[in-house]
């Protein structure tokens, strides 16, 4: 199940918000026009995710660097090792869904 979390003119290309979704925070990116759900703390430290930096398709952990791709969730650098769950994202209607 899709759960609407925002209207797609609320999040501006190339920039990330905090969205919760039955209780799970998640970083919401939209990159090239497309949406994207990862989970909001890093696979090394725990690290909110949520004031890192997103360049492109990839986010930077704020308190020691590690990088994710918003596409998979893969590790793109250390010194995190593990994957970041990615989430389903549905733009129906005007509005950004997420399936958690």
């Amino acid at each position: 199940m899709y759960t609407p979390v925002m209207s797609i003119a609320s999040l501006a290309e190339g920039e990330s918000t905090l969205v919760r979704v039955g209780g799970v925070e998640i970083v919401l990116c939209h990159v090239d026009g497309q949406f994207y759900a990862v989970n909001a703390r890093c696979s090394h430290a725990q690290q909110s995710l949520a004031a890192g930096r997103l360049r492109g398709y990839y986010l930077t952990c704020p308190l020691h660097g590690a990088r994710f791709d918003i596409r998979t969730g893969a590790c793109a650098a250390a010194p995190a090792t593990q994957p970041i769950a990615r989430y389903p994202v549905l733009v129906e209607g005007g509005k950004v869904c997420i399936q958690v």
